[in-house]
């Protein structure tokens, strides 16, 4: 009897104005690939080490649900956090949505570019911006980054989060 008495209160105090505020939901009817279905291979909490071994970032995902994946980063210093967003936009167009600590949360979206079996690409229309999120042996996600510069420079971050208990 308890639990059934303590499991709305726990609800309702996970809900409400603690939650983060998400990108608004479509205004217009959703376009959402059947293939956002596949994307089950994003689903867990890992950790990405940077190669020095001093910088970690863990990383977890949620999803896919109706076609759409949530997800969020913290680096463990606390500097940085990040929240993401797969599924459709306001105007219905299926991308990826992400706000974090350097852009004081404001949320910048990504258009789906292509779903392949383990892969996710979202492009911007100018294709300055591309994102990719990718399987990485038996429970990893890799991440790049191709940014196109002013000068026509492209830079490039990666990411290869493993599969790792957070730490206590």
């Amino acid at each position: 009897m308890l639990k059934l008495i303590a499991a709305p209160m726990i609800a309702a105090s996970l809900s409400g104005t603690a939650m983060a505020q998400t990108p608004t939901a479509p205004a217009a009817p959703a376009n959402i690939p059947k293939e956002a279905d596949t994307l089950g291979w994003m689903q867990g909490a890992r950790l990405h080490t940077t190669a020095d071994g001093k910088g970690q970032v863990y990383e977890a995902f949620v999803g896919p649900l109706n076609g759409v994946v949530t997800g969020t980063a913290l680096a463990v210093n606390g500097t940085y956090a990040e929240y993401h967003k797969i599924g459709p936009n306001a105007e219905g167009v299926y991308g990826l949505d992400v706000a974090n600590t350097r852009s004081q949360m404001k949320w910048n979206f990504t258009p789906l570019k292509a779903i392949e079996p383990g892969r996710i690409t979202f492009q911007s229309a100018d294709a300055k911006l591309t994102i990719v999120y990718y399987k990485e042996g038996k429970d990893g996600v890799g991440s790049r980054v191709d940014r196109v510069g002013s000068d026509g420079k492209t830079t490039t971050t990666e990411w290869h989060f493993k599969a790792q208990p957070f730490p206590k």
